[in-house]
């Protein structure tokens, strides 16, 4: 964690590039010509092979629709690739808007990154940490998952390592290779882009709760007894940083360097904050609540069919391997996306504790009360991630998911 420092924007970098690397990022703004040619023709060819393999998933579910066994298996892959495209559509059609939310959420950073006061400072390699720690858990996490699926299970004897229905017989060289590649560069494709996509957004909940906390601690920090934080010309690495603010923490220097510093001054720049942090997760659900709302019902389903395959389904060793990893990523990827999300709900709610805490009863501003009120209104409005209005995206949701998914699968079995 010594070297996190000034590091905060390595997880949304390496996420960003993985998008780019398998053609899910558009670059449109890259300056070269030759990329602009080549790099939508790279990334037709890569969203091709996910969408070629949809098709044959959905040709051999048709055609089995008897055998509950099969649209269990299939259903298994369709779930979690349907919120892959989905997701992909997203981030393709609204790009410049999440352009614009890393500007918005990760400046504040850059600048706290700088920040003169050592809790502070201790706060951002905290949050780096874990952000570091989540993205390449979870990188390591895809990437056994894609060599479970494509090595694990046996194809000598022709068959696929997933369900599939060709045009052409896919038993026989050369037509077996062709449609082995298809499954592989679509599994590898379709992994490291809900890696790239999820990993932006977690980051971006991340370091909104960071802003969340700072903002908690400025509004404790309003009296003019306390000193105003300001910032160092570079990130600077020291050890032995303490835990606990001390100052009130400017966001950008200008707001270090305020003239006839007050408490009035220091609680209005708390106030701003606090609506721009608003304003900022309301466009992140804007932006994301249907992928969100897509991605619950799709980790609901994924748990469900995997469980039923593991349970019921699996015939032999490696598939019972391959299914029991499938469940078990899309159950780490939905409690992830769950304590990121109670994460910024719990700490959105101590907003107003800290605004009553914050000193007021000692001020002499007449219009103070109102001032008060204002902030505590807001205050008391949760920040949550929402998919689409319907679940907020926390604990609580996590349990009502795994609970319907464990009675949607005690009906599966009692039917089979």
């Amino acid at each position: 964690m010594g070297n996190s420092l000034g590091n905060h924007r390595d997880p949304l970098g390496a996420s960003l590039f993985t998008l780019r690397f398998f053609g899910l990022w558009s670059s449109f703004d890259d300056s070269q010509t030759i990329k602009k040619i080549v790099y939508p023709v790279y990334s037709t060819v890569m969203t091709s092979l996910i969408w070629i393999f949809i098709g044959t998933m959905l040709g051999d579910l048709f055609s089995n629709l008897q055998d509950l066994l099969i649209i269990t298996d299939d259903g298994c892959f369709l779930a979690g690739i349907s919120v892959i495209v989905f997701k992909h559509i997203i981030f393709r059609t609204r790009r410049r808007e999440i352009i614009k939310l890393i500007h918005e959420i990760y400046c504040p950073i850059d600048n706290l990154a700088k920040s003169s006061d050592d809790g502070v400072q201790m706060l951002v390699k905290v949050s780096t940490f874990y952000d570091q720690l989540h993205c390449y858990s979870f990188i390591g996490i895809g990437c056994s998952l894609v060599l479970a699926l494509v090595t694990i299970v046996p194809t000598d004897n022709g068959s696929l390592p997933i369900r599939a229905k060709y045009p052409f017989d896919s038993t026989i060289y050369p037509l077996h290779s062709i449609a082995f590649a298809i499954q592989a560069g679509a599994v590898a494709t379709g992994v490291a882009g809900i890696l790239g996509m999820d990993g932006v957004v977690t980051s971006f909940s991340r370091y909104i709760t960071l802003q969340l906390e700072i903002l908690d601690s400025n509004y404790r920090h309003c009296q003019t007894k306390w000193p105003r934080g300001g910032f160092h010309s570079s990130v600077e690495k020291r050890k032995n940083l303490v835990t606990e603010i001390r100052c009130f923490i400017p966001f950008s220097p200008r707001e270090a360097h305020e003239a006839n510093d007050s408490f009035e001054k220091r609680f209005k720049i708390c106030i701003r904050h606090h609506q721009r942090i608003i304003n900022i997760v309301n466009n992140v659900n804007v932006i994301f609540g249907s992928s969100m709302f897509c991605q619950l019902f799709a980790s609901s389903s994924m748990i469900c069919f995997t469980g039923f395959q593991a349970a019921l389904g699996a015939r032999g060793s490696a598939n019972l391997i391959k299914f029991a990893m499938y469940c078990g990523t899309a159950f780490s990827q939905l409690l992830s996306w769950c304590l990121i999300g109670n994460m910024l709900l719990h700490q959105s709610l101590t907003l107003t504790d800290s605004q009553w805490q914050s000193g007021w009863e000692d001020e002499q501003y007449f219009n103070f009360a109102y001032l008060l009120i204002f902030a505590m209104v807001r205050g008391n409005r949760c920040l949550e991630l929402k998919a689409i209005n319907f679940y907020s995206v926390s604990m609580d949701t996590f349990i009502v998911i795994l609970r319907a998914s464990y009675s949607f699968f005690t009906l599966l079995v009692t039917v089979a």
